[in-house]
């Protein structure tokens, strides 16, 4: 059994399912009851479909094929359009961008690895066709409280995770700690998750002692990190779905502090020229057209650039309190310093 059959249509997957994920249609064939099972987990399943869908993936489990946990860190190659994907030897997928389709070979175990499926393969061949189908990616973070989005975004090191996590303890639904994907309908933009684990570096641990008896792996990114559920680990409610309404830019610091101040829509565009100039130099114009729309619509939630310092609990309090209060009632840096110390 190779690649080529499954392009070429030569195995009949006898199982299909539609799913929606982030705003667009996925399609699933194969010819394994858990994959189905493990893409309902994840996604939002959708009987009758109204619309062509946008993605679809052929994921045939081999019998043959004896690969099992535990997985090695999976390697990613691009040539134009195409996209090769190998999670191990024996676990590989091929992604047609201009066909917006893939086609994957499984092993057994990693078929009945539910938990591998819906934090690794599912979200990583779907985020390979965000660049061609009408979905945004933005390397931000993602919180809800009352259907209401509430975005962090800064550089790698600004604390995205780390307040991500305690803001969930604080009563907000967890979306997303390094990724968020955005989609427009009827003329709103809303923010939405894939379920990816929450990734957390070693010194978290002094945070968030749950990790303690945990062990690190390398992620996908080759950072030696936890990467854990957190409804499971730490309780915490996880959402799907938010309209943004708030959007921080983190700047963090040493020392004990909670400062914030208003930011420009052009200084929110700023943040993402990096974005747009990938979609541009790899060719993908509609999704950076898209992308720069997407841009526009969040500058025009409440902006803020937040520089702060301290435990991340108290920072998440603070910054809880600042947001429930209505932050257009206050002045610049005018939040209590002893949250954050």
């Amino acid at each position: 059994m190779n690649l080529r059959n499954l392009f070429e249509n030569r195995l009949v997957a006898p199982l299909h399912e539609t799913y929606r994920v982030a705003g667009a249609l996925l399609s699933v064939s194969t010819n394994s009851e858990f994959i189905l099972a493990a893409a309902r987990d994840s996604f939002t399943p959708v009987a009758e479909p109204q619309f062509a869908t946008d993605v679809s993936l052929r994921l045939w489990v081999d019998p043959t094929a004896r690969s099992a946990p535990p997985w090695p860190q999976a390697h990613f190659r691009g040539l134009d359009h195409l996209v090769f994907a190998a999670f191990d030897a024996e676990n590989t997928a091929l992604v047609d961008l201009n066909g917006r389709r893939a086609v994957g070979r499984l092993s057994p175990a990693m078929a009945a690895d539910q938990a591998y499926l819906r934090r690794v393969v599912f979200p990583t061949l779907f985020g390979i066709f965000t660049y061609t189908i009408p979905v945004t990616p933005l390397h931000c973070a993602c919180l809800e409280r009352g259907g209401r989005g509430l975005l962090l975004t800064g550089p790698s090191g600004s604390g995205k995770s780390t307040l991500s996590l305690a803001l969930a303890q604080n009563g907000f639904g967890f979306l997303s700690d390094e990724w968020t994907y955005f989609s427009w309908s009827d003329g709103r933009l809303l923010a939405w998750s894939l379920p990816t684990a929450l990734k957390l570096l070693p010194p978290s641990t002094e945070h968030f002692p749950e990790l303690a008896k945990m062990q690190t792996g390398i992620s996908l990114n080759g950072e030696l990190a936890y990467e854990v559920e957190p409804e499971r680990v730490f309780g915490v409610r996880r959402s799907s779905c938010a309209e943004p309404d708030w959007l921080m830019l983190l700047e963090r610091q040493d020392a004990p502090a909670f400062s914030v101040s208003r930011m420009s829509p052009a200084e929110v565009a700023a943040e993402f020229e990096d974005d747009a100039e990938f979609f541009a130099r790899h060719g993908f114009l509609q999704g950076r057209d898209l992308l720069l729309k997407t841009v526009e619509g969040l500058g025009r939630v409440s902006c803020w650039r937040l520089r702060y310092g301290g435990k991340p609990a108290h920072v998440a309090r603070a910054l809880a309190e600042f947001v429930e209060s209505g932050p257009g009632n206050r002045r610049s840096g005018e939040v209590a310093h002893e949250h954050a110390d």
